[in-house]
C-alpha cells in the first residue's frame, strides 16, 4: 500500500490528479480492461470513469480497443510517459510565460511612493539570475568582481549584453589566484570587456550605469540603488580591486570606436590606452559645474590625462571645440571645473 500512495504521489506531481493517476496505475497493474473493472479497480465513480479514460487518451498515456466493451491497457511506461512529460513541461512553459505576461502589467503599472533601500535575497541561484536581468538592463557600462565560478555562471549574459550595443563597457575583476583556462578563452571573445585577475580577495559585487549595485555572497544576494551605496562600492572597487589587479586582457582601441561610460576612472584607462597608441580621443561629457552644480556638456579633445600621487585625484584635461582648457574629475570632484557623469569617448 504504501508503495502505491508513493506512486500516486507523483504521478500527481507529474500532472496526473486524482481519478487519472488511480486510473493509469491500475492499468499499469492490470493489463488490458474494461471502464467498468478500471473503475472497480481504481475505486472511481462509473459515471466519471469514461472521462477520466479519455483524459488520459489525449495525454497519450492509454489506449483503446474498439469492441463491445472497449477494452484500455497502459502504453508502456518509457514511451508514454517521456512523450507526456515532453509535453507537460512544454505546456508548463506557456502557461508560466502567459502568467509572467499578465503579472509584469501588473508589476509595472503598481506605484511605489518609496521603494525599500535594500532587497535581500536569500537563494544565490535566484540572485545570479537578478544579476543576469541586471546586466541585460545596464544602458553603458558596469564592473565586476567575482570568483571565476560566478563569472562561469554569469559569462553569457555578459558576453550577450556586450555583443548587442557596440559602445557598451565592463570593467571584470577575476578574484583567485589560478583562474581557469576555460575562462581566459571566453574572456579573450569580448573585446568590450577588461578582465584583470587579483589572487586575493573577498568582495563579490556588481554595479551597472552608477545606479544598480549587487553584492554576491555564498548565502545571498543583496541589491541596492541607494546612492551613497554606489559611490562607497565604485571607491571600494576601484582603490581595493581595479587598481591592484594584474590586466589578462585590456579593452582593445582602434579608430573608429566609440565608448560610453558612466565611470569616470574607466574613460581613464580607456583614454589613456587610446593616447599611447598615437590615436586622438574626442570625448563629449555631460556632467555638473563643480561649485554651482549647473549641468554642463563639454565637447573637445582629451590632451592629459592627470593622477595625484596616491592616485586621490584623477583628471582628464580636455581642450573644447572653442580651445577653451576644461579639467574633469570623477564622482565628488571638487577641485576640477566639473564632475562627469556621462562620458563618451571616440577614438580618431
Amino acid at each position: 500500500m504504501a508503495d502505491t500512495n508513493r506512486l500516486l504521489e507523483l504521478l500527481e506531481l507529474v500532472g496526473l490528479r486524482g481519478y487519472e493517476a488511480r486510473a493509469y496505475l491500475a492499468l499499469i497493474e492490470i493489463g488490458e480492461a474494461s471502464a467498468s473493472v478500471i473503475a472497480s479497480k481504481a475505486g472511481i465513480p462509473q459515471p466519471r470513469v469514461y472521462e477520466v479514460l479519455d483524459s488520459l487518451l489525449k495525454k497519450g498515456l492509454v489506449e483503446v480497443k474498439i469492441g463491445r466493451p472497449r477494452t484500455y491497457r497502459a502504453l508502456s511506461p518509457d514511451v508514454a510517459l517521456n512523450l507526456y512529460a515532453k509535453r507537460y513541461i512544454d505546456d508548463v512553459y506557456l502557461r508560466i510565460k502567459r502568467l509572467i505576461d499578465e503579472l509584469s502589467k501588473l508589476y509595472l503599472s503598481s506605484v511605489h511612493e518609496r521603494e525599500p533601500l535594500i532587497w535581500i535575497n536569500y537563494s544565490l541561484d535566484s540572485g545570479l539570475e537578478k544579476a543576469k536581468k541586471i546586466l541585460a538592463d545596464m544602458r553603458y557600462d558596469g564592473f565586476l568582481s567575482v570568483s571565476d565560478s560566478i563569472l562561469d555562471r554569469l559569462w553569457v549574459a555578459i558576453y550577450e549584453r556586450l555583443r548587442r550595443d557596440k559602445h557598451s563597457i565592463l570593467a571584470v575583476t577575476i578574484i583567485g589566484k589560478d583562474v581557469e583556462e576555460k575562462i581566459i578563452k571566453q574572456a579573450m571573445a569580448i573585446n568590450r570587456a577588461e578582465i584583470r585577475r587579483l589572487p586575493t580577495g573577498i568582495l563579490q559585487v556588481l554595479e551597472t550605469d552608477l545606479s544598480d549595485v549587487m553584492l554576491l555572497t555564498e548565502n545571498y544576494t543583496m541589491h541596492s540603488r541607494e546612492w551613497e551605496l554606489v559611490l562607497i562600492m565604485n571607491e571600494i572597487y576601484y582603490f581595493g580591486y581595479w587598481r591592484l589587479a594584474e590586466t589578462i586582457k585590456p579593452v582593445e582601441v582602434e579608430r573608429g570606436e566609440k565608448f560610453i561610460t558612466t565611470h569616470h576612472w574607466l574613460a581613464m584607462d580607456v583614454a589613456l590606452r587610446a593616447l599611447n597608441e598615437g590615436y586622438n580621443v574626442r570625448t563629449r561629457i555631460k556632467g555638473y559645474r563643480v561649485g554651482t552644480r549647473k549641468p554642463v556638456v563639454v565637447e573637445g579633445y582629451i590632451k592629459e590625462i592627470i593622477r595625484a600621487p596616491g592616485d586621490n585625484v584623477r583628471t582628464l584635461v580636455v581642450e573644447t571645440l572653442s580651445g577653451e582648457k576644461v579639467e574633469v574629475g570623477g564622482l565628488g570632484a571638487s577641485i576640477e571645473d566639473v564632475e562627469a557623469r556621462l562620458i563618451e569617448l571616440r577614438v580618431e
